[in-house]
């Protein structure tokens, strides 16, 4: 019997119970990375208490949280595999399907480093699971709480009243906690509504849940301030308070923001407004389909985010529009794109390449166009599909020639990562390019984690500009640039080229008569991201003179040089050349 999970069924309470069904197999357990009890099963369908949950975290514990380990006993063995959402704990009578087992789980863990594919896995868990084993699923949940999650657990605090009195408290509980990891005005509306039902004279509400709900709405409110919100809802829809208190309004009120397009609107609001939910739900997933078979993505996403707001717990249709979603997508894309880029499609799952694909623009590039120009800052990586593209810099007034892009080779590298300005020229011969910002690339970042440094990793190896300038013997720079020790005190300039206030202080590395470089350390890549092209005043005192130097200058550069450091290097240019004297005044004799 083969053990197999796919990402279409996203189910582990299935893939556990064929494990179950195997030969020798006695039981099976599923540990969240808390220690609680996700899913549990004896060949008789019966499972010790607490007492035995309790035992093998101390097990686990003692083993120091194996990934993989193998223990005997009297009467068999129990193999233990830990991945992305716990420890799977398998008994066995002998070793007779234990290399099934373990390359089934294998098989698991490699399909659950995907977010998008743990998440899918825990909601089903969600819907399948029994109400007493409802709270683990749901704090196993916090690190995943995006806006569909916090949806659904939303609607679930919403219908506590439904819940089993011996259940409610632990469940209030795991739902107050989780939803305080969201991030999401959203779930700061529904913790407050919550607590406002059980204020003075309205009923008693446990201690813990109590002081859970009102932690976690401090959490809220200092990660997001009362004025700025941040919209919940999906791009492009601009109502941001009111879009985001949708996830708590009752299903039947209209949202216009959501199917603005969509010829049923009407047709799906009479239907729920006369309680005929399920009916509604079966014409959204038609339109889901419909709109993902023509390929008009954005509107098949906005139109599962309202079946989430209509019904959170319908799983099984919301599952099942983010598969069709997905399926389309990846079918959608030519055979023809697979082979020019085929070793990046080896490269990611194809998860991430259909992913990636989406995320970018599409564009033709006439004859003679510009692509990029040397000095300019583009946030983005340029995928050539078809044609080709002329790379040359300009050197004391002439083009030096440096390669032909052609299908399959990427360019802007080193500005998309280093953060820099273009370094040459890129010019059309006639091309169709696929355009990738970094803002798009920074929006996969929570659904696929590893796309961002796969795809560093594969765009290393095409040559950057700099190394192939460099092979023409030539330089860019007009003037000598000189090793230097000091500090660089900086002061961010306005539009008018007025001080701002905001300023740092580095140590100086060199200077020249056009510019000068330094180190700064930032906390994040944005930030130093958000220096480039910015107008500073820099104060200059180096170790070899007695006097400092203050100018104007833009920064050119900001290049990282210890990720685990957090250290950078900032390269300027002056907006006035130092002349010779103020050269020697400044550097003193070098080094």
């Amino acid at each position: 019997m083969e053990v197999n999970f796919k990402i279409g069924n996203v189910s582990m309470h299935t893939f556990l119970s064929k494990i179950l069904q195997l030969d020798s197999i006695q039981d099976v357990i599923l540990l969240s990375n808390y220690g609680e009890l996700l899913f549990g099963k004896h060949v008789d369908g019966l499972l010790k208490g607490d007492g035995e949950i309790a035992r093998w975290n101390v097990i686990i514990a003692g083993l120091a949280g194996p990934l993989r380990a193998e223990l005997l006993f009297e009467r068999g063995r129990y193999y233990i595999h830990h991945n992305q959402l716990g420890y799977v704990i398998v008994g066995m009578k002998n070793a007779r399907s234990l290399n099934k087992v373990k390359m089934a789980c294998i098989n698991v863990q490699e399909k659950l480093g995907e977010t998008v594919v743990r998440k899918r896995v825990l909601l089903k868990m969600l819907a399948e699971a029994e109400e007493t084993l409802k709270p683990h699923v749901i704090k196993a949940l916090a690190p995943l709480a995006d806006r569909e999650v916090t949806a659904i657990l939303i609607d679930l605090l919403q219908k506590e009243a439904q819940f089993d009195p011996q259940n409610r408290d632990k469940l209030q509980l795991s739902l107050c906690e989780t939803l305080g990891h969201s991030s999401s005005y959203g779930a700061l509306d529904a913790l407050n509504e919550f607590l406002s039902e059980y204020g003075p004279g309205k009923g008693p509400l446990h201690d813990a849940v109590e002081k859970a709900a009102r932690v976690s709405v401090q959490q809220l409110e200092l990660e997001m301030p009362v004025t700025g919100k941040a919209s919940d809802s999906p791009a492009g829809e601009t109502d941001q308070k009111a879009e985001s208190r949708t996830a708590v309004q009752p299903a039947r009120q209209k949202q216009h923001h959501v199917a603005e397009a969509m010829p049923e609107q009407q047709r799906i609001e009479e239907l729920l407004g006369a309680g005929r939910k399920n009916e509604a739900i079966s014409l959204i997933m038609q339109n889901i389909e419909t709109a993902a078979g023509e390929k008009q993505f954005h509107r098949a996403e906005r139109l599962r985010d309202w079946l989430i707001r209509i019904d959170s717990m319908s799983l099984r249709e919301i599952i099942r529009a983010a598969e069709i979603i997905e399926e389309a997508k990846r079918t959608s894309i030519s055979s023809e794109h697979v082979v020019i880029w085929r070793d990046l499609a080896q490269t990611l799952s194809s998860e991430e390449f259909s992913s990636l694909y989406h995320a970018m623009t599409p564009r033709n590039y006439a004859d003679g166009e510009m692509v990029a120009t040397q000095g300019e800052f583009l946030s983005s990586l340029f995928f050539v599909n078809s044609g080709r593209v002329q790379l040359y810099a300009v050197s004391q007034d002439r083009e030096i020639p440096l390669k032909i892009i052609g299908p399959g080779e990427i360019m802007g590298v080193g500005t998309f990562f280093e953060i820099s300005v273009w370094t040459v020229n890129a010019r059309s011969m006639g091309a169709e390019i696929s355009v990738l910002s970094w803002e798009k690339l920074q929006g996969q970042k929570e659904a696929y984690p590893a796309l961002y440094s796969k795809l560093m990793d594969f765009c290393a190896r095409f040559q950057s500009p700099d190394t192939l300038f460099s092979r023409t013997r030539r330089t860019r720079r007009r003037f000598e640039r000189k090793k230097t020790s000091g500090r660089a005190t900086i002061i961010l300039l306005d539009e008018q080229g007025k001080e701002t206030g905001i300023g740092a202080k580095g140590d100086l590395l060199d200077i020249s008569r056009g510019g000068l470089s330094f180190s700064l350390r930032f906390s994040k890549k944005k930030n130093a991201a958000a220096l480039l092209g910015k107008q500073i005043r820099v104060n200059i005192r180096t170790d070899a003179s007695r006097t400092s130097f203050s100018c104007n200058a833009v920064v050119k550069a900001v290049r990282c040089h210890d990720f685990v450091g957090n250290d950078y290097s900032v390269h300027v240019e002056f907006q006035d050349e130092l002349s010779q004297m103020e050269m020697q005044q400044v550097a003193g004799k070098g080094k």
